[in-house]
């Protein structure tokens, strides 16, 4: 539950510290123990250390980051918490490139209700991260060039590429983020109706 509890969006990773080989396998094992449709197991995982391949896989990222980003910046000059954000999601867009792994989770093109298979894995990945003391966060900007990034992998066109996360050691602290109370999130028996008192 802890992990659960405290696992957050870690955007600043400390790039000069690799991450072992041994936690990345650990989490890469805990990704594939995640619930799949009729045990179909359709989930890829693209590990990226090579480190021109993450500068460039980086810099497309920066690019696309960017231009999504300027939604925010209105919003930013008046609400100190997207601020922060803003701040925190810029970093990691100028700095992407330099995280020690880059992971991205890929399916096959097409596949009915991938995402039940994609999602689940994604979030067993990203608690093993946090169990071994590693951040990640889950972005998806990248798909907006997504034929760049295929070319520069090799992936082939029948695969699509559904986040990119990246990992490493976390410049941050690890905290509770700000989350809604269950009985702002949760309807019982009839949509609208509050927890019974």
């Amino acid at each position: 539950m802890e992990a659960i509890r405290t696992l957050r969006a870690m955007r600043r990773l400390d790039p000069g510290r690799p991450v072992p080989e041994a936690d990345l396998l650990t989490i890469l094992e805990a990704a594939g123990k995640a619930p799949s449709g009729g045990n179909a197991q359709p989930v890829r995982w693209l590990v990226v250390r090579d480190p021109e391949l993450r500068r460039r896989l980086g810099e497309i990222y920066r690019v696309e980051a960017r231009r999504t980003l300027r939604m925010y910046e209105e919003p930013a000059r008046h609400d100190p918490a997207v601020a922060r954000m803003l701040r925190s999601a810029l970093h990691l867009a100028d700095h992407m490139g330099e995280v020690p792994v880059l992971l991205l989770a890929c399916a096959p093109a097409g596949l009915v209700r991938a995402e039940g298979a994609v999602y689940p894995a994604i979030q067993n990945l990203m608690l093993a991260a946090r169990a071994l003391d590693l951040g990640t966060t889950l972005t998806s900007m990248h798909r907006q060039n997504e034929a760049a990034v295929k070319e520069l992998l090799g992936i082939p066109d029948d695969v699509d590429t559904f986040a990119l996360i990246p990992l490493g050691y976390p410049l941050g602290r690890w905290g509770e983020g700000p989350r809604l109370p269950v009985d702002e999130i949760s309807y019982w028996d009839a949509w609208g109706r509050p927890r019974p008192r």
